[in-house]
């Protein structure tokens, strides 16, 4: 028996290595926990806020400050570090201590001169491990380090914020991993005012952590970032959430904003966002962990590929659920509430073409896990094609006949998997004939009340589908499932109304739909006084009525693909089905 949702489904990670630099870094990732600059000298440097140090530290150059210890000149070697993390053991040899205190910013471990402190502004300068604790207001982490030198920020109950630039910023290293401690509550807060227009340049950090490298969040402790001014996390390379770390975002534009690409492997992640919670110019993979998005926007946005392998996805609210060019399901259990489209396959940075162009690339594919959608506008609307070959997918679509539970520009394909919709009918589209399972339509002369209750049986009485989910009204419901047969009569029960199915070829319909609704069959030639039709790609292929003229300017279509043309010289096509 199918439900609208079952026990989550773990799918292990696939790196296919996309958008990857090179694979030796992403070995060196998976053990990180393991890396320890080997450094051997000790010692500890107390600056009070306004005090400054550069270089090897004095008791001339920090005006009377104590200083004890000493200063290893260079960082540690390639090797050295490679062979720390292929350990994979957790060490705090060599690690640099960061605390603030009372205003005092202390300063311990080997290699301290590779610590900066001018006023409440801590500059890092060298590879190493840094290990920070206290609160520090009004400050900065900023990492200038060489290219090639890796570094690792420990946050172990920590606290920073700024009011006139990002609390953490690496303009220049190497790989940067920032880790919150096992067991720790940690704060970053950027206090600016909200910023208007665009605001990611050279001169301006625009979030809370800012990362000019790639960046990879690791550990297991709790992080809460609050980006005011723009973005959470903004990483302008590869941005990877790789540890089951717990990450709190609240941002007044993006959540977190991986530039060349987003990976999520881990993590309890919570994001509230007044743009995208997710956002890439290339790619966002979800391989594991739990999600709850809240976005005005996009919930997650990639100009390239969205995909995910696995983990709990629940977009509780957001403008879009989930949007790219591409957008791939294989697994997980995904959960959207959106207020237009629920999943959307466009071309780009929120772009499209024309109501019915096809752009180049655009595909939904799902081939595994549970998906649950409920949009005010389409629910799964792809500018290209869709393809379901597997999964669990219910679509809540709209009430309004402007929109569809299901709407592509290309061809909607299924051959595997379980696939139900409720929603309005008028510009409602099936399956296209290039698929192989079958599917049972049924039509409703009044609107369903939200939460009717809708059973399929087969022949023998046996419960094949139940679901009394749907949060909106609505006149028309879809179930294409494997259960279903060619030429098996099916029983479909909704609220106290029943209605019997034949499946012929691979399309069963009940009910019939009014002149007026627009969906499926392609446009044909316009009838006298119109233009060429621009009807929507259809359900089932099949032979349907003959076209008439349209409706003032409008559009008539012949060969059996549409009704009545509306105002505004557009012919409304009608879905075609075999009967």
């Amino acid at each position: 028996m199918l439900n609208r949702f079952v026990d989550p489904k773990q799918f292990a990670y696939r790196n296919e290595g996309k958008m990857r630099k090179n694979n030796s870094k992403y070995a060196y990732i998976r053990s990180i926990k393991g890396m320890a600059m080997a450094l051997s000298v000790a010692g500890t440097v107390v600056f009070a806020a306004g005090c400054s140090n550069s270089g090897t530290v004095s008791e001339q150059e920090t005006g009377g400050i104590n200083v004890s210890g000493a200063s290893d000149e260079g960082s540690s070697s390639d090797s050295t570090a490679a062979a720390k993390a292929s350990s994979g053991t957790k060490s705090t040899n060599g690690e640099i201590a960061i605390t603030v205190n009372d205003g005092n910013i202390n300063v311990s471990g080997q290699n301290s001169d590779s610590v900066k402190v001018s006023g409440t502004t801590i500059t890092i300068t060298k590879a190493g491990t840094y290990r920070l604790s206290g609160t520090l207001t009004e400050g900065q982490i900023l990492v200038e380090a060489g290219d090639k030198d890796d570094v690792q920020l420990i946050l172990d109950g920590f606290s920073i914020s700024n009011s006139e630039t990002a609390p953490i910023y690496v303009k220049t290293s190497g790989n940067f991993f920032l880790e919150p401690e096992a067991g720790t509550e940690n704060l970053v807060e950027d206090k600016r005012e909200a910023a208007s227009g665009s605001t990611s340049t050279e001169e301006i950090p625009d979030a809370a952590i800012y990362s000019k490298s790639d960046l990879y969040i690791i550990g297991t402790g709790a992080l809460t970032v609050r980006g005011g001014y723009s973005d959470g996390i903004h990483g302008k390379d590869l941005l990877m959430v790789s540890e089951a770390v717990t990450l709190d975002i609240t941002a007044t534009e993006h959540g977190i904003n991986g530039k060349d690409s987003l990976e999520i492997q881990a993590g309890t992640i919570s994001i509230t966002s007044g743009e995208d919670a997710l956002h890439s110019k290339g790619d966002v993979i979800i391989s594991d962990g739990t999600l709850q998005i809240s976005a005005e926007d996009d919930g997650i946005h990639a100009e390239n590929e969205v995909r995910i392998d696995g983990g709990n996805v629940d977009i509780v609210e957001s403008y879009e659920g989930l949007e790219a060019l591409k957008v791939t399901i294989n697994g997980g259990n995904i959960s959207v509430s959106s207020s237009d489209d629920g999943i959307n396959s466009a071309g780009g940075a929120d772009s499209s073409g024309g109501m019915f162009d096809v752009t180049e690339g655009a595909a939904i594919s799902i081939n595994g896990g549970t998906v649950y959608i409920t949009a005010a506008g389409d629910g799964i609307d792809s500018n290209g094609d869709v393809v379901i070959t597997g999964g669990e997918i219910y679509v809540d679509g709209p009430s309004m006949d402007g929109n569809a539970s299901l709407d592509y520009n290309g061809t909607a394909t299924i051959t595997g998997g379980s696939f139900s919709l409720t929603g309005s009918s008028g510009m409602f589209q099936s399956f296209s004939g290039e698929s192989t399972q079958a599917q049972i339509i049924v039509y409703y002369s009044e609107r369903q009340a939200a939460g009717t209750e809708i059973t399929v049986t087969d022949s023998e009485g046996k419960v094949i589908y139940v679901n009394a989910d749907s949060q909106k009204e609505f006149t028309v419901f879809l179930l294409s499932s494997p259960e279903l047969k060619a030429g098996e009569t099916y029983t479909v029960k909704t609220g106290d109304q029943e209605a019997t199915v034949t499946i012929e070829g691979l399309t069963g319909t009940a009910g019939e739909r009014s002149a007026d609704m627009m969906g499926g069959g392609m446009g044909g030639p316009g009838g006298p006084g119109g233009r060429e039709g621009q009807g929507r790609p259809g359900g089932f292929g099949g032979s349907g009525e003959q076209g008439v003229t349209g409706d003032r300017d409008g559009q008539g279509i012949p060969n059996g693909q549409g009704r009545s043309g509306v105002s505004s010289g557009q012919g409304a096509p009608q879905e075609q089905q075999n009967k």
